[in-house]
């Protein structure tokens, strides 16, 4: 029987959901050869490598969101941004949100991020530390290094400072020191990170995609709405020539849900949960 070799992509919290399709994966008693990951695929992939049970990754990730030092990461500013609806209340919600999260990047004129190291060591804390090579699932991490541009791969070392480098946003989180490196969310360079697994008769690679659709329908009727649907739009075609060698890519069906908005957690874990079903047919048929 063939296994999986599985890339798990960044999102924000919308790539709690490769928790769901991780539970289904292992439910179905599928074999998994190994993992890699960004940004929060790196968080949770980093974790299954470790525990290889999803529930223990799920319960993990409330210890890591529902600790009271998260609140100072004012996810919901960020998530207001995104909120949708023509209604009054959902328009003053997103407006505030911009004023909140435009008064918070003024800090970054004279620091390298809006939240500061110590903040961002402090709850990283929660997440559990290891050798990623002693892992007993074969793991990586995808960063991005600001000062050759190029996207790295993190297979040796510390597995939280790997994840923090992979899931570093930048201007929000501060920059991490690897060796030579200085390292940020591993989604500038590599959003779904398929392409370090090389093709053999023995493993299938799949992608799990938790980004936006590019089909959604958007609101372009401001300059900022327009400058992140042309981002969109890029990291989409990116991202197709980056997972050209997968065998399948899934995607999560999140809807509009924020890569802030982490109140939604039951509901996106749940999404991937579904795309791991959808998915099943088409794993019965390959596997074997």
């Amino acid at each position: 029987m063939k296994k999986l070799a599985i890339a798990l992509g960044g999102g924000g919290a919308r790539g709690l959901a490769h928790i769901g399709f991780l539970r289904v994966i292992e439910k179905e008693k599928i074999p998994i050869a190994r993992i890699s990951g960004t940004s929060m695929g790196a968080m949770v992939g980093g974790s299954y490598a470790l525990y290889q049970n999803a529930d223990a990754v799920e319960e993990l990730a409330y210890h890591f969101i529902e600790q009271p030092l998260f609140e100072s990461f004012n996810f919901d500013d960020f998530a207001a941004i995104d909120k949708n609806g023509n209604d009054l209340k959902s328009k003053v919600i997103s407006v505030m949100g911009h004023i909140k999260v435009g008064l918070s990047l003024f800090k970054t004129l004279a620091n390298p991020s809006i939240y500061e190291e110590d903040l961002v060591e402090k709850a990283y804390l929660r997440y559990p530390d290891h050798l990623i090579e002693k892992l007993p699932l074969p793991f990586h991490a995808v960063a991005s290094d600001l000062i050759s541009g190029e996207e790295v791969t993190l297979k040796k070392g510390s597995l939280r400072l790997a994840v923090r480098a992979s899931s570093s946003i930048p201007g929000y989180l501060p920059p991490v020191k690897w060796g030579k490196y200085l390292l940020v969310d591993g989604g500038v360079s590599n959003l779904i990170p398929t392409r370090y697994f090389r093709k053999t008769e023995k493993e299938l690679i799949i992608g799990v995609n938790v980004s936006k659709s590019i089909r959604d329908k958007v609101d372009l009727s401001s300059g900022l709405d327009i400058m992140q649907r042309a981002e969109n739009v890029r990291n989409y075609h990116l991202t197709k020539l980056k997972v050209s060698n997968a065998d399948k890519v899934v995607s999560c069906r999140l809807g509009d849900i924020s890569w802030a908005d982490f109140k939604e957690s039951k509901n996106i874990i749940k999404a991937g949960e579904k795309a791991a079903h959808r998915l099943l047919p088409w794993l019965e048929k390959e596997l074997n």
